[in-house]
């Protein structure tokens, strides 16, 4: 925050910055005044209690004092002599305003009467009456048929055309939506909106290229074997909670589940201070975790609420078994 002009400290009295402050106010005064172009302070008499007062630069239109008295017989006055210049004609009146479009005219032919808005078509009833039974009568003594024709012809060219939507020459239809056949807003969109995606079911290939069947269109779809494979994986690098606080001495608490301590952490990993993903992926390094004990349960930690923190992914990996000083030292050598 600093004046636009002279880059100093001053603001508005909202806090934000202010295009010229009292100092560059005070130069360009001073600048006016010794060019000539701002008068210095003269003395003046009311115009109202004669007093002498003192018109500064700012104020050298002024004919009063400045006091509320003052103020109140001068605005009466001005008001006054306004109102008398008005009895008298002498006021400049406003031209009226003339709009840019031209008048609407009745569309019966031969009326030349305006319509009173623009989405009118005829200046009254009688017009539009006349108009509608001079119409059907050139259609007397046809068939039902015939007539029913003639009046859908004449709705959909004075009605229908003028209003049907104007579509670019190059324009391309976007593909119907897959589950409910409304058109997309893309070329390349399956869906149509976002209740669309959640509702699609459909076959997707998995990363390993098999195909998975009644998969969701968010995220990568997993098979079943890539499924195991990363659980066991998982498994073998992580264990199990109770069979290692029941090796290394810990206490294990059942109650700590991964969904509240990622509801009491707000998904924020500890180590990074990033925002970590809701949706575990194991090849995603911000995927969300519980693995991240303050004191290792390898050197005798809990797993408890007091030692459990939110830590996504990558950081878990990096920090290993360390307790939180090694883990900082080793993070800043990495």
């Amino acid at each position: 925050m600093a004046c636009r002009k002279c880059g100093s400290d001053w603001t508005t009295p909202l806090g934000k910055d202010c295009n010229r402050c009292p100092v560059c106010d005070k130069q360009q005064r001073f600048q006016a005044r010794k060019q000539g172009r701002l008068p210095r302070e003269t003395q003046k008499a009311c115009s109202v209690c004669g007093e002498l007062f003192t018109a500064t630069p700012q104020r050298q239109m002024a004919m009063t004092c400045g006091s509320e008295s003052c103020r109140k017989a001068g605005n009466t006055e001005k008001c006054r002599r306004h109102k008398a210049r008005k009895r008298a004609g002498l006021s400049v009146k406003m031209a009226p305003r003339q709009s840019s479009q031209r008048k609407k005219t009745c569309k019966r032919e031969g009326c030349e009467n305006r319509v009173k808005a623009r989405k009118h078509d005829y200046c009254s009833q009688t017009c539009a009456g006349a108009d509608v039974r001079e119409f059907k009568r050139g259609f007397m003594g046809q068939p039902a048929a015939i007539r029913q024709a003639a009046a859908f012809a004449a709705w959909f060219v004075d009605v229908w055309e003028p209003q049907r939507p104007r579509r670019h020459k190059n324009y391309k239809t976007r593909p119907p939506c897959e589950v409910c056949g409304n058109e997309t807003n893309h070329l390349n969109a399956r869906c149509c909106s976002y209740a669309c995606k959640k509702a699609w079911r459909g076959a997707r290939p998995c990363k390993c290229g098999q195909l998975v069947l009644n998969a969701r269109l968010f995220g990568h779809p997993h098979c079943e074997s890539c499924k195991r494979e990363s659980r066991r994986l998982h498994k073998r690098m992580y264990g199990s909670y109770r069979r290692r606080c029941r090796t290394y001495g810990g206490h294990f608490n059942k109650d700590v589940r991964p969904a509240d301590v990622f509801k009491r952490d707000r998904y924020v990993c500890h180590i990074c201070g990033k925002k970590a993903h809701r949706l575990y992926q194991s090849h995603d390094p911000l995927s969300a975790t519980v693995d991240h004990h303050p004191i290792p349960l390898s050197k005798g930690g809990d797993h408890d609420w007091h030692n459990v923190r939110c830590a996504c992914k990558r950081c878990n990996e990096l920090k290993g078994n360390k307790w939180d000083g090694q883990r900082r030292l080793r993070l800043e050598s990495a």
